[in-house]
């Protein structure tokens, strides 16, 4: 799979001016693997700073993409805001008991 291919099938962007990650397409273990010391560099960058993620985007989520949400838990004194989180997901947080690990806005 080519870097072109990787992104289409989903991704995580850091946006540059506050404590807020994009969500899009598929988060799989395959994109935890590619962002996962990306993101974790964040958030020791901004450790104090709330973070907000939007997922409207994401079609699809499984254990590897809920551990990049459960890692901005761990390092986060105040819980990560999830915005827009479809249905799947929002599913997917409550079956693994942990919805209540997290903000969720529409």
């Amino acid at each position: 799979m080519t870097v072109d291919d990787e992104l289409k099938h989903g991704g995580v962007r850091i946006d540059p001016d506050r404590t807020h990650w994009v969500m899009w397409g598929e988060i799989d273990g395959a994109v935890q693997k590619r962002v996962e010391a990306e993101l974790a560099e964040h958030l020791r960058q901004t450790a104090e700073e709330p973070l907000t993620v939007d997922l409207a985007d994401v079609t699809f989520i499984d254990s590897g993409g809920l551990r990049l949400l459960y890692t901005a838990v761990e390092a986060k004194p105040t819980p990560p805001v999830l915005v827009g989180a479809p249905t799947r997901v929002r599913d997917l947080l409550r079956i693994s008991g942990v919805e209540r690990l997290f903000i969720l806005e529409d």
